[in-house]
């Protein structure tokens, strides 16, 4: 575990701008897209506009525009994030780290990427349903201390499963494999390495939370982070 964040540490101090290359154009390109869904839904409402059609039929048309893009969008999110972790992975390698490498990888992949993060988000939902129905229809009306630690219970579940998920867009990427056989490897990696893989997935936990903080958050996402990420797959490399 150890030898992974300074091998990581090593490869990021020996070019760090190839690192940081994936880790600006994440965020760079989630809102590009971002930018161009709420585009394409405010012309489609402009259209609706201008033909008269304001009635309820079609704000649920416009409602079933909106799903979609989101959706889009969400799957596109999924491609990004692999391919930045491809990028690492490549960075690591000497291999090709750029704009057009990156996009091909992410629209290459997106729709298979994004089986892995709707299983993920399937799984929260179920764990967090329980506790958002408890707490409606019982705790509120008890002492907040109930509601404390529901919800500590909560985020533990949500721990759990991300921890349980942490090493499957590695898989996917090292590995080559498809989105299901992605997740058992990373269950199975997690199963076998448990204390050491708890580990590594602590310092890349606590090193994403700090990239929260205000005005060092800069300097974490672009420095910290691919360092901590890029320990992650390492660690499971080894």
């Amino acid at each position: 575990m150890i030898q992974a964040i300074k091998n990581s540490f090593a490869a990021f101090s020996k070019d760090p701008v190839t690192f940081m290359v994936p880790t600006f154009l994440y965020p760079m390109l989630m809102l590009i897209t971002l930018g161009a869904i709420c585009g394409v839904l405010l012309i489609v409402f402009f259209i609706f506009t201008l033909l008269g059609l304001t009635g309820t039929t079609s704000m649920y048309v416009l409602g079933g525009v909106g799903v979609l893009l989101g959706l889009v969008y969400m799957i596109m999110a999924a491609g990004y994030k692999g391919a930045m972790v491809n990028e690492y992975n490549n960075a690591t390698e000497k291999g090709v780290v750029g704009l057009e490498h990156y996009l091909k990888y992410a629209f290459a992949n997106a729709g298979r990427l994004f089986v892995i993060a709707f299983i993920k988000m399937a799984l929260i939902g179920f764990v967090l349903m329980p506790f958002v129905l408890l707490y409606y229809y019982v705790l509120y009306e008890y002492h907040e201390a109930y509601t404390v630690l529901a919800a500590l219970a909560a985020l533990a579940g949500v721990f759990i499963i991300e921890f349980v998920f942490a090493f499957s867009y590695p898989a996917y990427v090292v590995r080559k494999v498809s989105p299901i056989t992605a997740i058992i490897i990373s269950f199975n990696f997690v199963k076998d390495k448990h204390i050491k893989a708890l580990g590594i997935y602590a310092f890349y936990s606590v090193v994403a939370l700090s990239t929260l903080i205000p005005l060092l958050d800069i300097i974490t996402y672009f420095v910290f982070y691919p360092i901590a990420y890029t320990s992650l797959l390492l660690f499971f490399k080894r």
